[in-house]
């Protein structure tokens, strides 16, 4: 049976928290629109003026989070990595190609996006399963050469991550039953394992559903994203991650990846997680 999950509203935010959501709403690095060229579809990303300005001080926000990644400062550095990983990801069907100094242009990916179809009540376990299996085939991919990991170029590339796997990065098309990534905006830091940058795309994900689902859907949800998804090792990091912080800017991130959910139901949550994969 495939059930579908309705969405999950949460508790109004404390001013400080709806402050701080308001500030990281307003943050725009990219003009996105729509094109037509040669009668296909297609997207026209831009970076905005200033937005070097705004990704310094996002990362110093990321700093202060203990959040795992960064976003890409340059634009021209941006540029060639939203190529690379998107040319990576989808050579089989689409293709990325530089616009100019500040912008990539990208073939349209037919899908609804997972966001919106849990804000419908939409998202279902088919859904689900796709997202799993595509984040899974991504994590057996290699990095695109000197892809801001750093270290030694003559060494083999290390393993592919994303760094913000949330249900607004997954295109999902019914008609193929397959699910897609999109938005290569940051990176994982280079001194984090494989294991550690695939078990943050994993937190990312659960994260998402954690502020969105009810309870009675919350952990069925969880854990069969987790099942589809299959590989032992990033699961297994993953319960070193399941802990709410209790102060601090790692608390209001994790406040604002989760809805702002109370913190006594996101401990409720993860602990059930982490005996379920115990």
């Amino acid at each position: 049976m495939d059930y579908h999950f309705a969405v999950h509203r949460p508790a109004r935010p404390s001013s400080l928290f709806a402050s701080a959501k308001l500030a990281i709403d307003s943050i725009r690095l990219n003009h996105v629109t729509r094109e037509i060229q040669d009668g296909r579809g297609g997207w026209l990303k831009t970076r905005t003026p200033g937005s070097e300005r705004i990704a310094r001080i996002a990362n110093l926000f990321f700093r202060l989070a203990r959040n795992p990644v960064r976003v890409w400062e340059k634009s021209a550095d941006w540029q060639q990595r939203e190529m690379d990983n998107f040319n990576l990801l989808h050579r089989d069907e689409f293709r990325a190609r530089g616009a100019g100094r500040r912008g990539v242009r990208l073939d349209d990916i037919a899908g609804v996006n997972l966001c919106e179809e849990l804000e419908l009540g939409r998202l279902t376990d088919a859904m689900l399963d796709a997202a799993a299996r595509e984040l899974a085939r991504a994590h057996a991919l290699t990095m695109p050469r000197d892809n801001g990991l750093g270290g030694d170029l003559t060494l083999p590339s290390p393993p592919w991550s994303h760094g913000d796997a949330r249900l607004a990065n997954f295109l999902f098309d019914p008609t193929a039953n397959r699910a897609r990534l999109i938005d290569f905006e940051v990176r994982h830091l280079p001194t984090l394992t494989a294991e550690q940058r695939h078990a943050d795309d994993l937190l990312v994900f659960l994260q998402d559903l954690m502020g969105r689902l009810p309870d009675e859907r919350w952990l069925p949800a969880a854990l069969r994203f987790l099942h589809a998804y299959g590989r032992c090792a990033p699961i297994a990091a993953l319960k070193n991650r399941l802990a709410v912080p209790r102060f601090g800017f790692p608390r209001l991130w994790w406040a604002i990846r989760t809805r702002y959910t109370p913190r006594a139901k996101l401990v409720q949550r993860t602990q059930a997680l982490r005996e379920n994969l115990a």
